[in-house]
C-alpha cells in the first residue's frame, strides 16, 4: 500500500506542456491585442493603407523580437534558479542530513502515511543522495529538473505565437484596399479570434468557456477603443 501511494505521488509530474500552452496563449493574445490596438489607432489617425500596413508590420516585427528575447531571458533565469536550488539541496543533504531527513518524514506524514510507512519510505528515499535531492526538489519546492525548458525553443514558440496573433488584424488590410472597410474587418477578426482563444484557454484550464472567452474579448475590445481614441487624437493633433 505504501509503495503504491509513493508511486502515485512520484507520477504527479508537472510537465512543461502546461507552460508551453500558457506561452502560446500569452503570445497569441499579446500579438492580437497589441497589433489590433496599433493598427486601429493608425487607421483612426487617417493614414493611408500603405502607411498602415508598414506600421503594422513594423509593430509585428518589434513585438515578436521583444517577446521572443524576453522569453529567452526569463527561461534562462528560471533554469539558473532551478539549478541553484538543486545545488543548495545537495549541500543541505550533505551538511545537515538529520534536518533534511526530518523534512522528508514530515512530507510523508502530510500525505497520510502512518509511522511505520513513513520510516520505511524515508529510508528508501534517503538511501540515495540523487533520489533524495530529486524528492526534495519536487515535494518541497515543486521543481522537476526533467522539465527544464529550452530557452531557444521557448523563445521561438513565443515569437511565432506573437506573429500568429498579429495575423487577424493585419490580414484585412492586405486584402482590402479601403482602409476604413479593412478596419471594420480587422476589428471583427480580432474579436472573434480573441473569444476563440479564451475558449481554448478554458478547455485547457477546465474553466467556464464563456467567462474565459468574454475576458479575452473585453481585453481586445479595450485595445480597440484605446486605439481609436488615441489614433483620432493624434490625427487631430498632427494633422
Amino acid at each position: 500500500m505504501a509503495e503504491n501511494r509513493l508511486t502515485h505521488a512520484e507520477d504527479k509530474v508537472h510537465t512543461p506542456r502546461a507552460r508551453s500552452i500558457r506561452e502560446v496563449v500569452f503570445g497569441v493574445n499579446d500579438g492580437l491585442v497589441s497589433i489590433t490596438g496599433i493598427i486601429v489607432g493608425v487607421t483612426s489617425s487617417r493614414m493611408s493603407s500603405h502607411q498602415i500596413i508598414i506600421s503594422g508590420l513594423a509593430a509585428v516585427i518589434a513585438a515578436a523580437v521583444s517577446m521572443g528575447l524576453g522569453q529567452y531571458l526569463s527561461t534562462v533565469a528560471q533554469n539558473e534558479y532551478f539549478l541553484a536550488e538543486r545545488g543548495r539541496e545537495y549541500r543541505e543533504v550533505a551538511e545537515i542530513p538529520h534536518e533534511e531527513r526530518a523534512e522528508v518524514e514530515q512530507i510523508f506524514r502530510r500525505q497520510g502515511f502512518n509511522s511505520d510507512e513513513t520510516k520505511t519510505l524515508t529510508a528508501r528515499i534517503t538511501a540515495d543522495p540523487d533520489r533524495w535531492v530529486d524528492f526534495m526538489m519536487k515535494e518541497e519546492l515543486g521543481i522537476l529538473l526533467d522539465s527544464l525548458d529550452n530557452p531557444w525553443t521557448s523563445s521561438v514558440v513565443m515569437a511565432l505565437a506573437v506573429i500568429a496573433g498579429s495575423i487577424p488584424p493585419i490580414l484585412p488590410y492586405l486584402l482590402i484596399p479601403n482602409a476604413q472597410l479593412a478596419e471594420i474587418w480587422a476589428i471583427i477578426s480580432a474579436i472573434v479570434v480573441a473569444f476563440g482563444l479564451g475558449v481554448l484557454k478554458a478547455k485547457v484550464a477546465k474553466s467556464l468557456w464563456w467567462r474565459s472567452g468574454t475576458q479575452f474579448l473585453l481585453v481586445t475590445a479595450a485595445a480597440v477603443v484605446i486605439g481609436v481614441i488615441g489614433g483620432d487624437l493624434l490625427g487631430r493633433a498632427f494633422g
